[in-house]
């Protein structure tokens, strides 16, 4: 009985304690975590959909980092800021299944050391005389997809403007979809278009 008694009157409690956390999750601001990229136009832009390359020879990859667009409004960036300007980086981008590495073109503003061959690309940056926030274009990369395949961030970490460390997420930078792939894609679209257009028929 007593036992009953204390849940009713912890059951009130418990339900405005869930509803604030609630509240307070719903209302943060969440962070934005550091991108890095493939920008087809190499622009700075990330591709609209899954970037993706065309199977067979030579193609390009232009890599950019991103931790986003804020910049330090108090403190020193790279030192005590308080925005999201990259101060450095270590990435590690691994070349899978029928995608190689032929070469890498790191970008003429980028203070950086690399080491590569046709499996494993690995780039370490520095960035703290004058980091701007935004998208930072590392270099060019270019694969040979021979097959289908992806390029894969494999690991990464990033130093941001108040000298904290963010370890990346590993994950897909580009895809080299199979022709098979392509064609499964091609048929369930037209076979979409061939409902939609009989429904709109009826």
């Amino acid at each position: 009985m007593h036992r009953l008694r204390w849940y009713v009157l912890l059951r009130p409690r418990s339900r405005l304690l869930s509803v604030a956390v609630v509240a307070a999750l719903l209302c943060a601001t969440p962070a934005i975590a550091t991108q890095v990229y493939h920008s087809p136009n190499d622009d700075g832009q990330p591709a609209a959909g899954p970037p993706s390359l065309p199977e067979g020879g030579v193609q390009p990859v232009y890599l950019y980092i991103d931790g986003g667009a804020s910049a330090s409004a108090g403190g020193t960036a790279c030192s005590s800021g308080t925005g999201s300007e990259v101060c450095g980086y270590t990435l590690t981008l691994t070349g899978l299944v029928g995608l190689t590495l032929t070469a890498f073109t790191p970008d003429v503003g980028a203070d950086l050391l690399y080491d590569s061959n046709t499996v494993e690309l690995i780039i370490n940056g520095l960035d703290t005389a004058a980091p701007t926030p935004g998208p930072k274009r590392i270099g060019e990369l270019s694969v040979n997809a021979v097959a289908g395949g992806s390029l894969e961030l494999t690991s990464g970490e990033v130093i941001g403007a108040d000298l904290s460390s963010e370890i990346l997420s590993s994950g897909e930078i580009v895809a080299v979809p199979e022709p098979g792939v392509l064609l499964q894609l091609a048929c369930g679209a037209a076979l979409l278009g061939c409902l939609g257009h009989r429904r709109a028929r009826s």
